[in-house]
């Protein structure tokens, strides 16, 4: 990977995961919760361990106790000082056992709670696996297969959630029914569902009406990961001519139209086409290892190999794992992809849905292991300027 592609990378990577950072997000908003009295948090998501700290934090003495459902690779490594936090590791994106008996541990922490306390219940990405209780007569085992065939198809998010909500008890508003004795319930989301929609996040587990009985927040999602990539490309000298947000197509087909509005601008300075959004990738059928924004890199650079001007194209999902890739996202330049015969592999590799193979050939692929925070996907298209040092 070009030096300049390197440092940008790291740049761009480090301003958008601060932006969205949990943490920091739960932080800012539980500045306005009212009233000083014993507080619980029920967390479930892949931002849940950095949420509860900011959370606890903020919370102080008015903290009664923590029930986290995490990945295994963070919650391994959290580290809190209070023993009223209690934190389990569950599996993603197929529920598993361990997933269903964190689950019931936390169903009786929310029945346990007395109905003078509070109760904040933070999600985030990846909670729709993590919070699973089969409703009667549906066994885990249909559960997994309904969810690896819809996500073998490419299904998006709300259409994933929407067929959980009919074969889980706490999906759909289920939660909230369980903490309906509690007076006090708030719900706050790092959102990884494009539009915020608090009743397809993690399958609306609080959303148990129209509007829901519990005030939810939306603490940080896509549109603050676009805002800070525009941010990025504004302190970088780098102006921003298109930006696209809530894309759910084909990733093949959204990396194509990436390239195309870069195409489209002939100013000699250096600019830069956005998006955010869910790109997904229909692997049915084949055996390639990859992932949508690795599929959208590479269809878009394959589209930019046509091209005379210097361009670079990086793409990043927020959460660090690209789905069975494994990789974080990828950046690639127009000297990376110059031999006809890298240009060659490339449509081949798209064919077969293998963009992990080609992204580590070429050198381009981003590794950075689970951040710790999920507001879906964004990527970056640059058209550099003439007297740009590559």
């Amino acid at each position: 990977m070009p030096s300049r592609e390197r440092v940008m990378a790291r740049d761009l990577i480090t301003s958008v995961l601060q932006a969205t950072d949990p943490r920091e997000a739960i932080l800012r908003h539980l500045q306005r919760l009212p009233n000083a009295i014993p507080t619980h948090l029920l967390a479930f998501g892949k931002a849940s361990i950095a949420m509860c700290d900011g959370a606890i934090e903020h919370l102080g003495p008015q903290f009664a106790r923590a029930t986290i459902l995490a990945p295994e690779a963070i919650s391994l490594h959290a580290q809190f000082k209070s023993k009223l936090v209690q934190t389990f590791s569950c599996d993603h994106p197929l529920p598993t056992q361990r997933n269903i008996d964190a689950t019931r541990a936390l169903i009786e922490h929310a029945r346990s709670i007395p109905d003078d306390h509070r109760v904040l219940v933070l999600i985030s990405g990846g909670a729709s696996a993590m919070l699973c209780m089969p409703r009667a007569r549906v066994t885990l085992g249909q559960i997994r297969q309904t969810t690896k065939d819809m996500l073998t198809r490419g299904a998006s998010i709300g259409e994933l959630n929407a067929v959980r909500s009919q074969l889980e008890t706490l999906k759909g508003g289920g939660l909230a029914r369980e903490l309906a004795h509690v007076a006090d319930t708030r719900c706050y989301l790092l959102s990884d569902v494009i539009g915020d929609d608090p009743s397809i996040i993690a399958s609306g587990p609080m959303h148990d009406a129209f509007p829901p009985r519990s005030p939810h927040t939306i603490i940080a999602g896509n549109n603050t990961a676009i805002d800070s990539l525009a941010a990025w490309c504004v302190r970088s000298g780098i102006e921003p001519v298109h930006t696209q947000r809530g894309v759910i197509c084909g990733a093949a087909d959204a990396g194509t139209d990436l390239a195309r509005h870069l195409i489209e601008h002939t100013a000699e300075n250096t600019v830069a086409v956005l998006m955010g959004g869910e790109p997904t990738v229909d692997t049915h059928g084949s055996d390639g290892i990859g992932g949508p924004m690795l599929e959208l890199g590479v269809s878009a650079a394959v589209k930019l190999s046509e091209q005379a001007f210097d361009w670079s194209v990086l793409t990043l999902t927020t959460d660090g794992v690209d789905g069975p890739s494994q990789a974080a996202g990828m950046v690639i330049t127009r000297s990376m992809l110059s031999a006809p015969i890298k240009q060659q592999a490339a449509r081949l590799a798209l064919q077969h849905h293998d963009t992990r193979s080609i992204c580590d050939t070429l050198g381009a692929t981003i590794n950075t292991g689970p951040t710790g925070t999920n507001v879906n996907d964004i990527a970056v298209a640059i058209r550099w300027g003439k007297n740009t040092q590559a």
